[in-house]
């Protein structure tokens, strides 16, 4: 008998100590977490929302739309849980720009494209290493023009190369996009390579076109690249997009070779040249940093490494050319679909310009309407609808919410390009929302096409030139038209990491 008691109280002893193991756990994973998160949709264990959003994108609902959708029900400021990630969701102007501004919000996740390069790259760093390779960046495309009327040469040239093959069509349809991909990045090739390819160069072409697939395989807001548990799942098909990235460094890395090859550190040609002179520079000084009472010199270069070169030479390579092509493409989709706005573009660039010259950036401030209808594109087709997210470094507070340390903040800039209180009928493409009533073009403080605050698109000046050079040269040379026979095409893009338009084909017919 005194056995079958001390079983049973040790059983009753052994539920007690679980029952109130299983409580001290609860109450320390509730009274953990930060206070006052953002709300959000309840998610299962683990997994979190993951079912609820792969049954909204399998709906055929863009991830921007998706994203809006649970604004409207949990407010502008909602927070995910995706697997081991807490993703904070930003809606609205207000909340981007506070939260882009914010010092401890500007770090990036880890990246798939960090461990693909074995490298950061300005675009993927954080910290220290991402303010000097923003830095340095910014200050040598400067010194070579970008952003400066010094540049438009080379733009200029580059855009009339584009005519010419546009013409050799002789008025028949051609799908525009990949000469367009080939002559954007050629710009950037200029600056950051010192060399142009032609348009019938097809290994440049093959890379052009693999790039393209490969970005589109990120998926939906390019998740695949920030959230690491999606690397593990069989239908992700992350061992291809590895493949043709890895191709891609090759190509960069073949590039870098030559570079180093022919390198003269009294006449550097370009970007690459530069960062090889740093790297030469830091070898030559030691690679750690210089220390001074215990801290790390603020002059020291050693982030300008060999390891980040590759990652830097490509994000560069993307920021400059994907998303201007996109936005150009769409231009040529809207001109075509919108005949009466292209003729009122035509009638003022011939009254500012004339028949005989070509546009010129000193012509800008008189083509209010030219640079309105570029605005209204940027708006209405939000090329980068879900912008490059964030992390934050520590725990912030934002709107009055928690932002976790760790967590990862996601722009939806597509809600705010469409917000009704900002743009009134915002679906519809108005290109005078951009004028006043003296007829000026005015940039409302609210259009971020480039993103916002700290960590805003690195290649925003040269995008800016690009795209207005080449709209204008367009308008001036040529009428864009509808294939004979064809319908209007629907003005709706193709999901994906970007809002690119879907193929389509135009006519160009050479103005007198």
């Amino acid at each position: 008998m005194m056995g079958i008691l001390e079983s049973l109280w040790f059983l009753m002893d052994t539920r007690t100590v679980l029952i109130t193991t299983g409580v001290l756990l609860v109450f320390l994973w509730l009274f953990s977490k930060p206070r006052n998160l953002p709300p959000g949709p309840w998610g299962l264990p683990i997994i979190g929302s993951v079912p609820a959003l792969m049954w909204g994108l399998h709906r055929d609902v863009y991830v921007q739309l998706l994203l809006r959708r649970y604004a409207q029900k949990y407010g502008s400021v909602f927070r995910l849980k995706v697997f081991n990630k807490t993703l904070i969701i930003l809606n609205d102007y207000k909340s981007i720009r506070s939260a882009f501004q914010h010092p401890q919000l500007s770090d990036r996740p880890d990246m798939l494209l960090t461990e693909i390069y074995k490298s950061e790259g300005v675009a993927m760093a954080s910290g220290e290493a991402w303010t000097e390779l923003r830095r340095f960046c910014l200050t040598v495309l400067r010194s070579f023009g970008v952003g400066k009327s010094s540049f438009e040469e080379k733009i200029g040239t580059e855009a009339e190369e584009l005519l010419k093959e546009m013409f050799s069509f002789g008025g028949k349809p051609f799908k525009p996009n990949t000469m367009l991909d080939s002559a954007v990045s050629n710009v950037i090739c200029s600056v950051v390579f010192g060399k142009r390819y032609e348009y019938s160069d097809q290994d440049f072409s093959d890379l052009l076109n693999l790039l393209g697939r490969t970005i589109a395989s990120f998926g939906a807001g390019g998740a695949l690249n920030f959230l690491p548990a999606l690397r593990y799942m069989p239908f992700m098909g992350v061992d291809s997009v590895v493949l043709n990235f890895e191709e891609f460094a090759k190509f960069i890395g073949n590039v870098i070779d030559t570079h180093r090859a022919s390198f003269d550190e009294n006449n550097p040609r370009d970007l690459t040249d530069v960062y090889l002179m740093e790297i030469q520079k830091g070898q030559l000084n030691g690679e750690k940093a210089p220390v001074t009472n215990g801290t790390k010199s603020h002059s020291s270069r050693r982030h300008l490494s060999e390891r980040n070169l590759v990652g830097t030479i490509a994000n560069l390579f993307a920021a400059g050319s994907g998303t201007t092509s996109g936005t150009l493409q769409w231009c040529l989709y809207y001109m075509m679909t919108y005949p009466d706005i292209q003729k009122r573009v035509q009638a003022e660039i011939d009254d500012v310009v004339g028949r005989n010259r070509l546009p010129r950036l000193a012509d800008k401030p008189e083509l209010n309407f030219t640079q309105a209808v570029i605005w209204e594109v940027q708006r209405l087709t939000t090329v980068t609808p879900v912008g490059v997210p964030h992390a934050a470094a520590s725990d912030t507070v934002i709107n009055g919410f928690v932002v976790p340390k760790g967590s990862i903040l996601v722009a939806n800039l597509w809600a705010v390009s469409h917000d009704p209180k900002l743009w009134p009928e915002p679906d519809e493409f108005k290109p005078e929302r951009f004028l006043n009533e003296e007829g000026n073009a005015i940039k409302a403080e609210e259009f971020i096409p480039f993103s916002t605050g700290r960590r805003s698109c690195i290649g925003e000046h040269l995008a800016k030139m690009e795209l207005y050079v080449f709209f204008s040269y367009f308008m001036h040379q040529f009428d864009v038209r509808k294939p004979d026979g064809s319908s209007s095409p629907p003005l709706k893009g193709e999901r994906g990491i970007f809002h690119f338009p879907p193929p389509f084909e135009v006519c160009v017919v050479r103005r007198d």
